[in-house]
């Protein structure tokens, strides 16, 4: 009895351990079995938060002290003279929608952001990043995780549709067109570039190419990027095994009108973000060397921009802190200040989000994370503010908010089906 027990348990303790390494395997090559069990993980637990089935990352805790409504204004006269364009995700549908709200919180113009109307085979609910308002009332759209940049009507139809490449985290405005980051395959790839395009047509006018053009420039650049000599790059990599070794996420071209408060640079020079190794750089647009960097105290950076006193002013997530800031550094000096320092503004989103400085002084800020907008004095007081609100508690997530002064339009937009 005894000699035929112990086949039997030694084949149960074989079976229970192929079963247990099975498990492990399926995690690490995170396949279909896995995925499954995850994914319903993820929507038990939005279920018991929201009363919905959501994605994970898509929802989160209102923030301490953020408003109970929708869109909120607490002093009317200390309001920059504007709009907001609002990209956000709408909880009860999954899908993406751009508003444009006034300044009494009336929606003007709604446009749906839907991805399989720009991909062939897309799913609807694919999360947009980017966007962008022209002045007649089109708007310009890009996607992370999805091969789309596009140009879309009043009703969301794309007048142009690009789907070589993935365009993705931003798309800003320059002298001349637009810019993007763009990789064939993956918004953590390598094989990245800095592509200006014309808004009218989504045609290329210039590429310039991380792999080929900055990191070979000069020794010095390269070596700014953290790559040594003889780093071997992926012109094709796997998301799922290969490593995101920059994350670039920014691009904002040195206009002639900002140009004289920067005579370090010249008019065209990039200022670039790359969040992994927490830089910040300005890349000569002709030679496409490095002409400054910096790698912190930012961390997890976004959306650096030129400002007109001067100074740089980026978007810390600061990931892993539980408070994002807005600092601004002198690129002459390196000094960095806190421009919230002292007051009780208070805002965190650990990744993405978005800022700008207003015509009076003001920031708006997307706390991404968070699913609110935040118009604020530079004394920390909020003026306006928007929630994208699911419930008593729970916020959806925003991909982007931009200010829209008045008289930017030629006239509002209006969808004719």
């Amino acid at each position: 009895m005894q000699a035929r027990l112990i086949p039997i348990l030694a084949g149960l303790f074989l079976a229970l351990m192929a079963a247990f390494l099975g498990g492990m395997w399926t995690t690490h090559a995170n396949w279909w079995a896995w995925q499954t069990m995850d994914d319903a993980r993820q929507m038990w637990h939005s279920w018991r938060s929201t009363g919905m089935l959501l994605r994970d990352m898509t929802y989160s805790h209102r923030a301490p002290g953020a408003a109970d409504v929708e869109y909120r204004v607490t002093d009317p006269g200390a309001l920059a003279k504007g709009s907001l364009l609002i990209l956000r995700l709408d909880a009860a549908t999954q899908h993406s929608r751009a508003e444009l709200i006034d300044p009494a919180g009336k929606v003007l113009h709604t446009w749906p952001v839907d991805y399989a109307r720009l991909y062939k085979g897309g799913a609807s609910d694919e999360f947009p990043h980017a966007s962008a308002l022209l002045p007649d009332g089109s708007l310009l759209v890009s996607f992370d995780d999805g091969k789309a940049l596009a140009r879309l009507d009043a009703c969301g139809n794309p007048a142009w549709v690009r789907n070589d490449m993935v365009f993705h985290h931003s798309i800003s405005q320059g002298q001349d067109g637009y810019w993007a980051w763009a990789d064939p395959d993956w918004d953590g790839g390598q094989d990245q570039r800095m592509v200006r395009f014309d808004p009218e047509t989504g045609k290329t006018l210039e590429s310039i190419s991380l792999l080929d053009d900055v990191v070979p420039a000069s020794a010095s650049t390269r070596l700014a990027l953290t790559f040594p000599e003889g780093f071997k790059f992926l012109r094709k990599a796997d998301k799922t095994a290969d490593v995101d070794i920059l994350h670039p996420n920014d691009i904002d071209e040195l206009t002639p009108d900002l140009a004289p408060a920067f005579p370090e640079f010249k008019v065209g020079d990039l200022l670039v973000s790359m969040r992994n190794i927490n830089m910040l750089a300005v890349i000569d647009r002709t030679s496409h060397v490095i002409k400054w960097a910096q790698y912190g105290p930012w961390r997890d950076q976004h959306d650096p921009d030129f400002q007109a006193d001067g100074t740089i002013s980026v978007l810390s997530n600061n990931m892993e802190r539980n408070r994002s800031t807005i600092l601004e550094i002198d690129p002459r000096t390196n000094a960095v200040h806190d421009v919230f320092q002292g007051t009780d503004f208070w805002f965190n989103t650990f990744i993405m989000g978005k800022h700008e400085s207003l015509p009076n002084g003001n920031w708006l800020i997307a706390s991404a994370m968070e699913g609110r907008v935040i118009e604020v004095t530079p004394a920390g007081k909020v003026v306006r503010e928007f929630n994208n609100i699911i419930n008593a508690t729970f916020n959806s997530v925003i991909s982007s908010a931009l200010f829209v002064p008045d008289g930017y339009l030629k006239s509002l937009p209006v969808c004719q089906k």
